[in-house]
């Protein structure tokens, strides 16, 4: 059986490639969790409407699946100059 994680980013990861985006980190955790995804652009680029499309369609494909039991927060940021 799947861990949390790894279903997730079977749910994340080729959405995130679809909209044409690399998977940087993708975590979750915390007392009040938090899905956080970290992706960027082949070229290292993210913009702020580019973390809102993203955001966005990941809102969809985690609605759909339902993979997290409870409440949490979606994070979508870019790896920024301190990157993982």
């Amino acid at each position: 059986m799947a861990t949390l994680i790894e279903r997730l980013h079977s749910l994340i990861e080729p959405e995130v490639s679809r909209l044409g985006f690399e998977l940087v980190r993708l975590s979750y955790g915390g007392g009040r969790p938090v899905l956080q995804v970290m992706a960027e652009r082949p070229d290292g680029s993210m913009s702020v409407d580019d973390c809102a499309a993203l955001s966005r369609a990941l809102s969809d494909v985690l609605d759909a699946e339902d993979p997290i039991p409870g409440e949490y927060s979606l994070e979508v940021s870019s790896p920024g100059i301190d990157r993982p």
